[in-house]
C-alpha cells in the first residue's frame, strides 16, 4: 500500500463517529444480503460504497494494527451478520417455494457481473503470457462447472451425510465457510454461490436459517443433534473468518503481480458457476415436476437481474476502481 493510500486509510480509522459508525453498519448490511445471495459479488458492492480498498488493508493489517483495524470492520461485520441472515431466512422459503424462480434470478446476477472481469482483460505480450491466460480460465472454468454438473449427475444429496453428522461433513463445512467468504473477496465472485456449486448452499441454510424440516437444529429435540449443529457452526464461521483473511492476502498479492491472468481466472470461475446454478444436485432432479409459471417468472427474473447487476457494474466502474 503506498502512503498515499495509508494516509486515507488512517484518516478513515480515526474518524469514526456515532455516524460513521451507523453509515457503515448500514454498508454491511448491504455486504451481508450481497453475500448471501448467490449470484451477488459482496467485493463488487463494496467497490460501489467505496468500501473495498479500506476492508482489504484493515483486514490484512489486522495483525500488525489489531486495535484500528478491529475497531474500523467491527460496524461492517455487525451489519454484515444482521444483512446476511435476513437473506437467508427468505432465500430459504423462496427457494421452498419457487426453486426456478430464485435459481433464475440468482443466474442473472451472475450473467451481469461478467464485465467486471471482461474489463480487465488484456491481450497477452508474448506466447508465454497468452498460456497463462488460457490455462487460469480453462481451470478455474472446468472447477466452477464441473463440481455442480457432477453432484447432479452423481446425484449427490450432501442433506442426508449432514442428518447423519457424517464425520467427514465438519470438513466440509470448513470448506464451504473458507470458499464463501473467501470469494467475497474477489470482485465479481459470489461467495454463497460457491456454496451452492459444491452443493453446500441449501443444507446449511436448512440446517441454520429455518425452524421447519428434519436438517434444522430449532426444530429438533434431540439434544446431541442441536450441539453438533452448533458445532458445525462454529466449524462454518472459523472457516469464514480464515477464508476473509487468506484471500484478502492471497487477492491483494494476485492483483497487484497478476492481475490480467487472475481475471482471466475470474472469468472462468464467473461461467463455470453459471453452469453449476442450472445444473446441481439441488435443482436438477426438480426440474420435470416444477410448474410452467416457475420457469416463466425465473426466465423474466434472469434477463431483468442480469440488467440490473449490469448497471450496477457500470455504475461502479465510473466512481471507484479495483484496488491496484
Amino acid at each position: 500500500m503506498d502512503e498515499q493510500k495509508e494516509k486515507e486509510v488512517l484518516t478513515q480509522e480515526t474518524k469514526k463517529t456515532p455516524l460513521s459508525f451507523v453509515i457503515d453498519m448500514l454498508k454491511g448490511v448491504t455486504l451481508g444480503i450481497s453475500a448471501a445471495v448467490p449470484g451477488l459479488s459482496a467485493g463488487t458492492i463494496a467497490i460501489a460504497e467505496k468500501c473495498y480498498d479500506g476492508l482489504i488493508d484493515n483486514i490484512t493489517n489486522l495483525k500488525k494494527n489489531f486495535k484500528k483495524s478491529f475497531l474500523w470492520l467491527l460496524p461492517f461485520a455487525l451489519g454484515a451478520i444482521v444483512g446476511a441472515i435476513a437473506a437467508l431466512i427468505g432465500i430459504q422459503k423462496g427457494y421452498n417455494a419457487a426453486p426456478f424462480t430464485i435459481t433464475g434470478l440468482f443466474g442473472g446476477f451472475i450473467i451481469g457481473s461478467i464485465p467486471v472481469a471482461i474489463s480487465e482483460l488484456k491481450k497477452a505480450n508474448n506466447s508465454k503470457e497468452l498460456t497463462f491466460h488460457i490455462l487460469a480460465f480453462v481451470v478455474c472454468l472446468l472447477i466452477a462447472g464441473g463440481l455442480g454438473v457432477t453432484t447432479a449427475i452423481t446425484n449427490t444429496d450432501l442433506s442426508t451425510f449432514l442428518l447423519e453428522r457424517a464425520w467427514f461433513m465438519y470438513i466440509l463445512v470448513f470448506i464451504a465457510g473458507f470458499l464463501a467468504a473467501g470469494a467475497c473477496i474477489v470482485p465479481g465472485i459470489s461467495g454463497s454461490m460457491c456454496m451452492m456449486v459444491i452443493g453446500m448452499y441449501i443444507p446449511v441454510i436448512n440446517t441454520f436459517a429455518t425452524r421447519t424440516g428434519e436438517l434444522s437444529i430449532w426444530a429438533s429435540d434431540n439434544t446431541i443433534f442441536k450441539v453438533t449443529g452448533l458445532i458445525l457452526f462454529v466449524i462454518l464461521a472459523l472457516g469464514a473468518v480464515v477464508g476473509v483473511i487468506v484471500a484478502s492476502k492471497v487477492m491483494k498479492n494476485l492483483l497487484s503481480k497478476h492481475r490480467v491472468t487472475t481475471f482471466y481466472g475470474i472469468l472462468g470461475l464467473i461461467l463455470g458457476s453459471l453452469v453449476s446454478m442450472f445444473i446441481n444436485s439441488s435443482i436438477y432432479p426438480l426440474y420435470p415436476t416444477l410448474p410452467v409459471w416457475d420457469y416463466v417468472v425465473g426466465s423474466i427474473l434472469f434477463v431483468v437481474c442480469a440488467f440490473i447487476s449490469y448497471f450496477l457494474i457500470r455504475f461502479t466502474n465510473k466512481n471507484t476502481s479495483l484496488e491496484k
